[in-house]
């Protein structure tokens, strides 16, 4: 099994990196580390396959372009299939608001140990297969509503 693919948008280099280093001890793979938001999105929709994006989306709040990571979020919701944890330092708790409604699968708070940010993300890949099945069965159920209602 291939090991699930990570993006990491957070514009403290020191963190991301040593982020990437701890959690690829534990066979995930960190695709790209972005500063900005704008970067982070210009690749995504160059990505010529689905399999070409990452499963996962570390987002931290405070970015280094215009756009912040919460704007950012509602793109990536919007627009692709992954699972998305917001980073956060703890000043920012009053922006809870504002992340919740981006629906993310988990919250990690900085500072921020590897056993956390581990349970964060393996809680971010079971919450986006259970929306992806659930999904599917609507989508199942919608297509059998229908043939049903063609035959009478």
């Amino acid at each position: 099994m291939p090991p699930v693919k990570i993006a990491i948008f957070e514009d403290e280099f020191i963190l991301a990196n040593d982020l990437k280093r701890q959690i690829e001890r534990f066979d995930y793979e960190v695709i790209a580390i972005f500063r900005k938001a704008e970067d982070g999105l210009k690749v995504f929709k160059e990505a010529r396959q689905p399999e070409d994006l990452p499963e996962i989306v570390l987002m931290d709040i405070s970015l280094a372009g215009k756009m912040n990571g919460i704007e950012a979020a509602q793109i990536m919701v919007a627009e692709y299939n992954v699972a998305l944890v917001f980073l956060t330092g703890m000043s920012q708790m009053d922006l809870f608001d504002s992340v919740f409604r981006e629906k993310p699968h988990a919250i990690l708070t900085k500072p921020y140990d590897i056993q956390q940010a581990l349970v964060s993300i393996r809680l971010a890949l079971y919450q986006k297969t259970l929306e992806n099945e659930l999904l599917k069965c609507r989508k199942e159920l919608e297509k059998k509503s229908f043939h049903q209602a063609e035959m009478h």
